[in-house]
């Protein structure tokens, strides 16, 4: 699976340990950015362009890093197929994996830790959605409202 990671500075750090313990889990890890610490940088001009992608291949999945994880959740929703969640939990990555068919977590670097992180990283992409027709239901009604704005 192909896991787009886009941080900017305030999720610089986390995104690092990140994509070096993804590269030990066979991932295919393309990192977006930011690629250098610089406090100056702003989350859209990483998070849009790994949205992008995700949204265009709905077979990969994002791993978006801000000090809140709101910013990057708030870009990410943005884009035409994508269904990004702030997470703070193993719990809420497994819901939004099985219940929403999330394919962006957003991360808050201010309050997990880079174990914290990886377990749930870990969960949201070894989840599958439940295909649950009232899960199938509740999305086919999120794909009409992007249809339609």
């Amino acid at each position: 699976m192909r896991v787009y990671l886009a941080a900017d500075h305030g999720g610089f750090s986390l995104k690092e340990v990140l994509k070096t313990y993804l590269s030990t889990q066979s991932y295919d890890v393309v990192d977006e950015g930011a690629h250098a610490l610089d406090p100056a940088d702003d989350y859209p001009d990483f998070m849009y362009p790994a949205a992008q992608k995700v949204g265009a291949d709905l077979d990969s999945r994002g791993i978006f890093l801000c000090r809140s994880g709101a910013g990057a959740a708030i870009v990410g929703n943005k884009v035409k197929g994508v269904r990004a969640v702030v997470a703070r939990t193993k719990e809420e990555a497994k819901h939004a994996r099985e219940h929403n068919d999330a394919n962006v977590i957003a991360l808050s670097s201010d309050v997990l830790t880079a174990e914290e992180a990886q377990d749930i990283v870990a969960t949201f992409l070894e989840t599958p959605f439940s295909g649950e027709e009232r899960h199938l239901r509740r999305l086919k009604k999120i794909l009409k409202i992007e249809g339609a704005a």
